[in-house]
C-alpha cells in the first residue's frame, strides 16, 4: 500500500519492507516467463527474451541510483551491487543479440537515501532465490556451471556479506517512521513497475 504508513510497533525496518511487499512479490512469481523458469520448462528464445528484459529493467535501476543522493554513508557501494554485466555475459553466451532493446520502464523518482533503498531492496531481494533457479536451467545450460547464469547466480561469494550490508542500511535509514514509509512506498512502486513490464514480456518469445 504505497503511501500507507506502518501502525504499531515492528521489529524492524527490513521486515516492515517484507511484510508490506509480500503480496506483490508473490505476483512475480505467477508471471508466465518466470514461472516457466521456476517450473524448469523455459526454452532458449523465451530465456533469451527474459534476459534481455531483466538487462533493461536493471539499466534503468542502476542509472536511476546513480542519479539519486550517494548511499556510502549507509555503507552501500552500488558498483558492487551492478547486475547488467552479469545479463550482458549470459546474453553472450547464448548467442542472443542484445539489441534492439526495449525502451526501458519509468521507475519512480529516487530523490531520497530511502527512496534509493526501497529500490534496491527490489532488485537485492531477487538475488535470494537467484540460486536455486540457476539449477532450473540444466536442461538449457551445462549442468553445474555457471555460464549462462551468472545472472541468476547473483554476487557469487560476495552475496552473503553484500545483503548483510543492504539489510543494516536499510535499519539505520528506516530508524524513523518517516524513512520507513518512503522505503515501502518506493519498493511497492518498483515492484509494480517490474511486474507490467515483465507482464508484458510473457508474450514475447
Amino acid at each position: 500500500m504505497a503511501g500507507t504508513p506502518d501502525t504499531g510497533v515492528e521489529s524492524g525496518a527490513r521486515m516492515a519492507l517484507r511484510r508490506h511487499t509480500a503480496a506483490a512479490h508473490e505476483r512475480l512469481h505467477r508471471l508466465p516467463a518466470f514461472a516457466a523458469l521456476q517450473a524448469g520448462t523455459i526454452g532458449h528464445d523465451a530465456y533469451a527474451a527474459l534476459l534481455r528484459r531483466l538487462f533493461s529493467f536493471h539499466r534503468a535501476v542502476e542509472d536511476g541510483l546513480q542519479a539519486a543522493p550517494p548511499l556510502h554513508s549507509f555503507g552501500i557501494d552500488l558498483a558492487a551491487r551492478r547486475r547488467s554485466p552479469l545479463l550482458l555475459r549470459d546474453l553472450a553466451f547464448l548467442a542472443a543479440p542484445v539489441a534492439p532493446l526495449p525502451s526501458p520502464p519509468a521507475l519512480p523518482p529516487l530523490r531520497t537515501a530511502a527512496q534509493a533503498l526501497g529500490c534496491l531492496y527490489v532488485t537485492e531481494g531477487s538475488t535470494l532465490g537467484g540460486r536455486e533457479l540457476a539449477r532450473r536451467l540444466d536442461h538449457l545450460l551445462p549442468p553445474g556451471g555457471a555460464e549462462g547464469r551468472r545472472f541468476l547466480l547473483g554476487h557469487g561469494p560476495n552475496h552473503g556479506i553484500l545483503w548483510r550490508e543492504l539489510c543494516a542500511a536499510l535499519e539505520a535509514c528506516g530508524d524513523t517512521q518517516a524513512g520507513r514509509d518512503e522505503m515501502i512506498g518506493t519498493a511497492l512502486a518498483v515492484f509494480g513497475v517490474f511486474g507490467d513490464w515483465f507482464g508484458v514480456a510473457g508474450a514475447e518469445k
